[in-house]
């Protein structure tokens, strides 16, 4: 038996010296998702991990991790292996939090490396049923005939939604103060019940309630017609044609191999453009808005910027 000993030595050199990313994977991968089971986003993602999950022939585990504005999920993310079985799911968050969070456990830019945009999705304005408005004109010059400060929600702090809430607010010159719940599935007792009047959501989110009666939608925010929604009305102008609010995209540890964040990218794109998922991102009303890693991350450093300078417009402090 000893001869086989320098064989088995050997053996073992060369498995190890295999480079990690020729291996990956060879166990379940994890996508850490900053939203609970049962939202839009959730079923996005478990329509995209199914599809990986066949490509790969490994599971794909959805990781829900809501709440703390997203934070907690990204933290996770980011204090994990750089060894791509661990994916981070962000959302405009990510960017928005480098500014209205100042205590960060991590660098929104600096501690992870973008793998690829996935979609965008369009924030509507709706109303409650009592409202007396249809247009975006009408529910301006309604909150101008209020004489006092008119409430809107939103799915929280530090969300798309609130921040297009502030750009409308000063777009219009109203007065008008955000009222942060923790996701607007909270919201919609208020807003059905009378109690909150105005409401800033997804529109994956809202579009259910809206064509069941029980809200009014007034406009998604939007330059572009939504997806599979060619009929729904408009609020053009209120962001920079080249900005994307809204968006979902991947991420993982910056120290994660090169080549790994190319095979993820590359994976993760031609299955987000197969058939199956463009249907399931079109029930949704999302908009497929795929990149390479490097334009994902200077994506997010520009967003960074942008949103920044909402928040300072705005004068949004933390919390707010």
């Amino acid at each position: 038996m000893k001869p086989l000993a320098p064989f088995l030595l050997c053996l073992a050199a060369a498995l190890c010296s295999v480079p990690a990313a020729a291996r990956w994977p060879d166990r379940p991968v994890k996508i850490v998702l900053p939203a609970p089971a049962g939202t839009a986003a959730d079923a996005m993602a478990r329509g995209l991990a199914e599809k990986l999950s066949a490509r790969w022939g490994q599971p794909v585990i959805i990781d829900n991790r809501p709440g703390g504005a997203n934070v907690i999920a990204t933290d996770a993310v980011a204090k994990a292996p750089p060894d791509g079985y661990t994916l981070g799911w962000v959302v405009t968050a990510h960017a928005i939090n480098a500014t209205l969070q100042p205590h960060l456990p991590y660098d929104s830019a600096a501690d992870f490396a973008g793998v690829s945009l996935l979609y965008q999705l369009k924030t509507a304005i709706v109303v409650g049923p009592a409202v007396p408005v249809s247009t975006v004109d009408e529910l301006v010059a309604w909150i101008r005939g209020q004489g006092h400060v008119v409430s809107y929600g939103s799915p929280g702090i530090a969300t798309a939604p609130q921040l297009l809430g502030e750009l409308f607010r000063l777009h219009y010159g109203l007065e008008m103060q955000h009222v942060a719940y923790k996701g607007t599935s909270q919201a919609y007792p208020d807003l059905m019940a009378g109690r909150l009047p105005l409401l800033f959501d997804t529109l994956p989110a809202a579009l259910p309630l809206v064509r069941a009666g029980r809200m009014k939608l007034i406009a998604v925010v939007s330059d572009e017609a939504v997806p599979g929604e060619p009929d729904l009305p408009l609020l053009a102008g209120l962001v920079p044609r080249d900005a994307v609010a809204g968006w979902n995209g991947l991420v993982v540890p910056r120290a994660t191999p090169r080549a790994l964040v190319e095979r993820l990218n590359r994976d993760i794109v031609e299955t987000v453009r197969t058939p199956e998922i463009q249907a399931l991102f079109t029930r949704f009303g999302v908009q497929t808005i795929t990149s390479t890693p490097e334009q994902f991350d200077a994506f997010i450093r520009t967003d960074i910027r942008r949103w920044a300078d909402v928040i300072a417009r705005a004068h949004i402090a933390p919390g707010s």
